[in-house]
Formats: structure tokens, C-alpha cells, sequence
């Protein structure tokens, strides 16, 4: 692979990043989200760990606790790219869905 399309290759994935981190700050919003504020709304988890390239996010439908286990889980090492397409398919359709609540005044 050349240098144009390693590079091209490169900031599709950091874009592909930085799409999936606004996804979580949307869903989960800036302030505090104590589960006895917000009862069950969605949370997401993104973690980059530049040690070894990789990202895995946690999507917890009902909202997070200590005990709750995590409705998806995905991990994705960056140097093969299978996973990206779907951690952002699943985080944009956990907005549409919090939205959608939202906007029927069942939320």
C-alpha cells in the first residue's frame, strides 16, 4: 500500500472515531447521569487505547449501574477495521431511539 492510501486510510479511521465519541457525548449528554437522575436512559462507554491501537465501546440499553451487564459490547483493533462500521451503526441507532422516546413524551 502506498503512502496516499495509507494516509487516506488512516483519517477515514480517526474520523471514524471521532464520529462514534459524539455519538456517546450525544447520547449521554455532558451532565451527570447518576441512574437515580435519569432512570434508565441509554449509556454508552467508548475506550481508545492507544497503547495498542484499539476501541471498544459498551451500550447499555437501560442505563448503567454496578451490576448491569452491557446490552452490546464491541472491539475493534484499528490495524484491521471490521468492527467500526458496526459500533457506529449501533450507536446511531441508540440516538434515533433515545430521540424518538424523547420526542413522544414517553422520556
Amino acid at each position: 500500500m502506498n503512502k496516499r492510501l495509507k494516509r487516506k486510510a488512516e483519517k477515514r479511521r480517526r474520523q471514524q472515531i471521532c464520529e462514534a465519541l459524539d455519538l456517546c457525548l450525544q447520547i449521554n449528554g455532558l451532565q451527570e447521569s447518576k441512574r437515580e437522575l435519569t432512570g434508565d436512559h441509554p449509556t454508552a462507554f467508548l475506550n481508545f487505547w492507544g497503547h495498542s491501537g484499539t476501541v471498544d465501546a459498551n451500550i447499555y440499553a437501560s442505563g448503567w449501574s454496578r451490576e448491569a451487564i452491557a446490552t452490546r459490547h464491541f472491539k475493534e483493533c484499528l490495524d484491521r477495521p471490521r468492527k467500526m462500521g458496526q459500533i457506529l451503526c449501533e450507536l446511531r441507532q441508540l440516538k434515533k431511539d433515545l430521540h424518538s422516546c424523547s420526542c413522544d413524551g414517553s422520556r
